[in-house]
């Protein structure tokens, strides 16, 4: 059968029935025997139709476009797919980018997924998939700390000082710890925080000074022998009177030394003495007090007439510093 119109024509052949009726554009006059016959041919072609699409739904599901529908067991639930969704945004968000290396030969099951999901953790972009997602690993603090070495306190700087031997140095501790002073390797004082002490200082060669594992050590000083100075600074001589020599002070004693609170200092003779400073001392004369006791005084001495006095420094820590010297008034007559 052929139906043609004025834009194209259909031919239709349904087996068993032979083309009785042709239309055209131009026909004017059916026959009504003609008008029955078509439409028994129409019937039978949407028979033929409707059984086509019978047969491909019952064959191929009811997806129209003929591609094999999936079997429901192996779809990935909506809920499932929605997580799935749901972590690899969170991914996107922080900066890692997930990627999923699915084994095309293998058909993953709801069961599969939900393991993969629930082993999913993010990893960096750089790192290699296998199918599942790992985090980065944090480093935690704890675990830090215990791999750094312990912190320990700053170890105090201990300036030591430099003794002098046969001294009594006041020495301060000004550290937060306990100073030890030893001499020769000898604890010779230890010394609270904050806190001052008397050192005794004898012969040692050298002094470690200690605070907790801080040391410094100093080498002693020899403690120098005292000098003593006597200056004539009033009237004397063969021409001086007796008299004018006693009317005033005739000698300055000074003891030198670098610790003159260490020395004992004394003046003896017929003299009077007025300490000026700690180691300043003016000396005056006293012999005699009246020319019967000078005439006395002087029977059987050759002129010029002497009358001397000493003076003794002894140091109180050290007896081989001791010294002593002589100082010696002259005159003439009474």
């Amino acid at each position: 059968m052929k139906l043609k119109s004025s834009k194209f024509v259909i031919n239709i052949t349904v087996s068993g029935v032979s083309p009785i009726y042709r239309r055209t554009p131009d026909t004017k006059n059916l026959n009504p025997i003609s008008m029955k016959t078509g439409r028994d041919i129409k019937f039978i072609i949407y028979q033929v139709l409707y059984i086509f699409v019978i047969c491909v739904i019952a064959l191929k599901g009811a997806d129209i476009n003929l591609e094999e529908v999936l079997d429901a067991k192996t779809v990935i639930p909506k809920s499932v797919a929605d997580e799935m969704k749901r972590k690899i945004d969170s991914l996107l968000a922080l900066g890692i980018k997930p990627e999923l290396n699915w084994d095309e030969s293998k058909i993953y099951s709801k069961e599969d997924v939900d393991k993969m999901l629930a082993g999913m953790e993010p990893i960096k972009m750089t790192n290699t998939f296998t199918g599942n997602f790992t985090e980065p690993q944090k480093v935690n603090d704890e675990n830090r700390k215990e791999k750094e070495p312990p912190k320990t306190d700053k170890l105090a700087t201990v300036q030591g000082i430099e003794f002098t031997q046969y001294t009594r140095p006041k020495v301060t501790n000004p550290y937060s710890e306990p100073l030890e002073i030893y001499g020769d390797g000898k604890l010779i004082v230890t010394i609270p925080s904050k806190s001052s002490a008397t050192v005794p200082v004898n012969g040692e060669s050298s002094f470690t000074f200690k605070v907790g594992d801080a040391k410094d050590t100093k080498s002693t000083k020899e403690k120098q022998s005292p000098k003593i100075d006597i200056q004539k600074v009033g009237p004397g001589g063969p021409d001086a009177s007796l008299r004018s020599v006693q009317n005033a002070v005739g000698f300055r004693v000074t003891v030198i030394s670098n610790y003159p609170g260490d020395l004992d200092v004394k003046i003896g003779g017929p003299v009077s003495v007025n300490q000026v400073k700690s180691n300043i001392f003016d000396v005056t004369l006293t012999l005699l007090g009246s020319e019967n006791a000078f005439k006395n005084w002087s029977n059987g001495k050759e002129e010029p007439y002497k009358s001397s006095f000493t003076v003794s420094v002894k140091d109180k820590y050290n007896p081989k510093l001791n010294l002593s010297q002589i100082g010696v008034f002259t005159f003439g007559k009474w």
